[in-house]
C-alpha cells in the first residue's frame, strides 16, 4: 500500500507493507523447503526399489559361485536358471530407470501371461540362500497363469520379501512363509514373516 504521509496511518502502512514483505519471504523459504523434502523422499524411494532388485541378484551370484567353488555336479543348470533370474532383474532395473527419468508418470503396465507359479518360485530360490531363513512355499501344483506386468510383479514380490527379511530380528532363525490359494480364476497370495 502506498501512503504518503508520515502520520499514524502511515506508520500503519508501513508496518502492514513490512508484514507482507515478510510473509513472501517466508511463504518462498517454505516453498524451497518442501521441494527440497519432496525431492529427499522421492530420492529414498528410488533408493529402495533399486536395492530391491539388488539383493537377489547379489545372492543369486553368491550362490553360483559356491556351487562352482564346490564342484556342484548341476552347476551349468544351475548358470542357466540364475542368468534367467539375473536378466529378470536387469530388466526390472530398466524399467524403474526409465520411470525415473519419466518422473511424474508411472510407466503403463505392459500385460502378458505370467506364470505366477514360476515367478514366486524363481524369486524364493534367490532368497532363500538368506542365513537364518526358513522358506515355507505352499503353491497349487500346475502353471498358475495371471495376465499382469511381469516386472511389476517382481518388484512387488521382492519387495514384500526384503521387507519380511528386514522384519526379523538378528537374534533369531526367520521364517517367511508364502501361500498361493485361487478361488474362481483369481489368487490370493500370502506372505508372512
Amino acid at each position: 500500500i502506498v501512503w504518503e504521509s508520515k502520520d499514524e496511518i502511515g506508520e500503519l502502512v508501513a508496518q502492514y507493507n513490512k508484514m507482507i514483505f515478510e510473509l513472501e519471504a517466508s511463504a518462498s523459504k517454505l516453498a524451497k523447503s518442501e521441494r527440497e523434502s519432496a525431492w529427499r523422499e522421492m530420492a529414498k524411494q528410488i533408493a529402495h526399489e533399486i536395492k530391491n532388485p539388488l539383493t537377489p541378484m547379489k545372492l543369486s551370484i553368491q550362490y553360483l559361485q559356491r556351487a562352482i567353488d564346490e564342484g556342484h555336479p548341476n552347476s551349468a543348470l544351475l548358470a542357466k536358471s540364475v542368468t534367467k533370474t539375473l536378466s529378470e532383474q536387469i530388466e526390472n532395473l530398466s524399467e524403474i530407470a526409465t520411470a525415473f527419468s519419466s518422473f511424474a508418470k508411472m510407466p503403463t503396465p505392459v500385460s502378458e501371461r505370467v506364470d505366477l507359479r514360476e515367478l514366486l518360485v524363481s524369486i524364493v530360490t534367490l532368497f532363500r540362500q538368506e542365513q537364518d531363513t526358513v522358506f515355507n512355499l505352499d503353491i497349487p501344483s500346475g502353471e498358475l497363469w495371471v495376465l499382469a506386468d511381469k516386472n511389476q510383479l517382481i518388484s512387488v514380490f521382492n519387495n514384500l520379501i526384503k521387507n519380511a527379511l528386514q522384519s526379523i530380528p538378528e537374534s533369531r532363525e526367520g521364517e517367511i512363509n508364502i501361500q498361493v490359494e485361487e478361488l474362481n480364476g483369481w489368487f490370493t497370495i500370502t506372505i508372512r514373516d
